[in-house]
C-alpha cells in the first residue's frame, strides 16, 4: 500500500466509499511491527509538562468541570411542615435562591 501524508481534516473531508473501506480495512488488519511511525514526532514528559500533549485517561471528568465547592456540608433533618411553610415564607421575603439559603439565614438570626 502506498504512503501518504495528509491531515486529519482532509482525511475527515473524503468520504467513505467502498475503495476507501477496502483501504481502511486493510490497515486495521495490519501488525503494529508493519506500520510505519517515523513521521510522528516523539512525545516527551518535558512536551507534556509545557501542555503541548495532554495525557488522556479512561474516564473521570475533564479538568474544571463539575459543580465548585461551597464549602457547605450535607445534613439530612426532619421538619415539620409548619417549619417548611415558614422558612418557604421567610426565602421568599428575604428573596433567597434557595431552601438552604434560608435556613443558613434563619440559624444566623437565632
Amino acid at each position: 500500500m502506498p504512503t501518504t501524508k495528509t491531515t486529519l481534516a482532509e482525511q475527515i473531508a473524503q468520504p467513505l466509499n467502498p475503495k476507501r473501506l477496502a483501504q481502511l480495512a486493510a490497515l486495521a488488519a495490519l501488525p503494529d511491527a508493519q506500520i510505519d511511525y517515523s513521521d510522528q514526532e516523539e512525545i516527551t514528559p518535558t512536551k507534556i509538562a509545557e501542555g503541548l500533549y495532554q495525557v488522556v485517561r479512561r474516564g473521570g471528568a475533564r479538568r474544571g468541570a463539575g459543580r465548585k465547592p461551597t464549602g457547605n456540608l450535607t445534613k439530612q433533618v426532619r421538619l415539620s411542615p409548619a417549619t417548611i411553610r415558614k422558612l418557604s415564607r421567610f426565602q421568599k421575603r428575604k428573596g433567597l435562591a434557595t431552601f438552604s439559603e434560608a435556613v443558613t439565614a434563619a440559624a444566623e438570626l437565632v
